[in-house]
């Protein structure tokens, strides 16, 4: 964590599906006033979006934002996800898993979990599944304390539901359906689960209400099209998984693979064989299978026929992976510490520990960002460069509507810009088809983008043919660019300026005038500020 404080806003800071959408939403929301409007309302900042689009207001990392600055926000979110990694499953070890004389090795596994890259806008959804199953254990074994109460209750207000909670709930839920065909006690777990369930609810309750009493509504998600593939494939995919885990849900445990492996195969082979080590395995490689064959050419034809498969991605049961990693990976410790004696048994963890914390520093965002980018969460925005441009158009923002080129249209957002374009997880189809008019030339002339635009459709960006999905032309790389645009439909959805980080060759015969180009030093961007010719006013 130490880099987000000795860099500040010099640091790298992941930019796909962070910096180039939900921390502008953030902004965006709290700027707008619209914290709690009704889901219809629009925002005018944002054309296309509406308070829906935005998430929920009953949101720990929102209140960060409403709090602080957005990096301060960022940071802090960071700082609270990893601390509450760490503190959940040090609890959790403890009581439920080392003896004390092996008290030591808590705080090296509960150390390797916290400083997982977590995808950040997730909130505790991975980094809290320890301190969940602490308090659901709790519950289960009729030791629950008021603490454990009130954990409960808090952790929906800082996780996604739809992103990793439900599918956490599900499992609870067959656990809690075991119990009751065991007989066992389950009063304290069912009410515990019922009210988890019910925060959750209520913290989501704009989806709810989208769901259920806005059936009028219609998001540009209705035609969202899934890839399909054959058995072979989804084997692969599954395998690949189970090997290296999630985009969104790294578990960095490929150093530690083997030896978890066998050491399972040692219990197995076993007469006194650790059934939770066994059960917690098969669990891991039945969440590999089921991302793996979730889109398999046969669970497709099944998912077009019943229709509540659709309104669940049951591949997000990946998200618990690296949550089951590191608890498989603490039950071989404590196998092979208690079934190994030979003298220097010790060192091999500690080499393992060091190997993978290695890994989970090349894995880190600001290593990859690094490597990949080289961009900074203050370059990545150039406030200064964008007040240059606001300050020579000169004109109140609320006056005019820009589009990108070559570069996120978060930028221009986060900038105050009134933006056309943008990414968003749900917005309305007739935004989406009306936004199209403007695209739809460069759409026709690439396949891969007319598929992605229109079987996705989140990101509307004003796409080029000629540049693809590349939306980082820094100024040291970016190439001048030939597009064809529907200017008309562009000047009557409101957009009157092109904030473009390629030089547009062909810009007369679009009806585009270049204002002006700017630079700055510190700043990785080149932008040609383009406005709509006089004629169409």
């Amino acid at each position: 964590m130490s880099i987000f404080f000795i860099y500040g806003e010099n640091t790298y800071v992941l930019i796909h599906d962070n910096l180039d959408s939900v921390v502008g939403w953030h902004k965006t929301l709290i700027e707008s006033g619209l914290l709690f409007e009704s889901n219809s309302h629009e925002v005018t900042m944002m054309t296309g979006a509406s308070r829906l689009s935005l998430g929920n207001e009953l949101n720990v990392m929102l209140w960060l934002n409403y709090i602080f600055d957005p990096y301060s926000a960022y940071v802090s979110n960071q700082v609270m996800i990893r601390v509450t990694a760490f503190v959940g499953f040090v609890l959790l070890l403890n009581k439920y898993t080392f003896a004390k004389d092996l008290k030591s090795y808590v705080f090296m596994i509960a150390l390797l979990f916290s400083l997982l890259p977590f995808y950040p806008n997730f909130g505790i959804s991975i980094a809290g599944l320890p301190l969940a199953t602490y308090v659901f254990l709790n519950l289960r074994n009729n030791v629950a304390t008021k603490i454990d109460w009130i954990i409960l209750i808090t952790i929906p207000l800082y996780s996604s539901l739809v992103s990793s909670m439900l599918f956490y709930i599900i499992f609870v839920g067959f656990v809690l359906l075991y119990d009751v065909i065991k007989k066992n006690r389950i009063k304290e777990l069912f009410i515990g689960l019922f009210i988890f369930s019910l925060v959750h609810l209520i913290v989501n309750y704009r989806l709810i209400d989208l769901l259920i009493f806005d059936p009028d509504y219609i998001s540009h998600r209705i035609e969202r099209v899934s890839d399909s593939y054959g058995f072979i494939r989804a084997i692969l995919i599954s395998g690949k998984h189970f090997v290296l885990g999630h985009y969104h849900a790294h578990s960095v445990h490929l150093i530690f693979l083997p030896f978890v492996l066998t050491m399972f195969l040692f219990n197995v082979v076993t007469k006194d064989r650790s059934k939770a080590f066994v059960g917690i395995m098969a669990l891991n490689i039945f969440i590999s299978i089921i991302y793996g064959f979730w889109s398999y050419e046969g669970i497709v034809l099944i998912k077009e026929n019943v229709t509540w498969m659709n309104l669940l991605n049951f591949s997000r049961f990946s998200y618990m992976a690296p949550f089951i990693w590191y608890v498989l990976f603490a039950l071989s410790i404590r196998y092979y510490l208690q079934n190994f004696k030979y003298k220097y048994k010790n060192k091999l963890v500690i080499v393992l520990a060091f190997l993978t914390l290695v890994s989970i520093i090349i894995k880190s965002d600001f290593v990859n960002e690094y490597k990949k980018n080289k961009i900074t969460y203050k370059e990545f925005y150039s406030e200064a460069l964008f007040k240059k441009i606001d300050l020579f158009i000169g004109k109140s923002k609320k006056e005019y509507k820009v589009v990108s080129i070559g570069i996120h249209p978060s930028i221009s957002r986060y900038n105050g810009f009134g933006t056309l374009d943008g990414y968003l997880p749900i917005y309305s189809l007739e935004y989406k088809h009306k936004f199209r008019k403007i695209i739809e030339k460069e759409l026709d002339k690439s396949k891969k983008l007319k598929k992605y635009y229109d079987e996705w459709g989140s990101r509307f960006y004003v796409f080029s043919s000629e540049l693809g999905k590349d939306w980082l032309n820094t100024k040291d790389r970016a190439l001048p660019i030939s597009i064809e645009l529907n200017i008309e439909s562009l000047f009557n959805m409101g957009g009157r300026y092109i904030i473009s980080a390629n030089k547009i060759v062909n810009a007369s015969e679009n009806r585009l005038i270049l204002e002006k180009i700017f630079e700055d030093a510190l700043s990785p961007w080149k932008i040609y500020l383009y406005k709509i010719d006089h004629a169409f006013y």
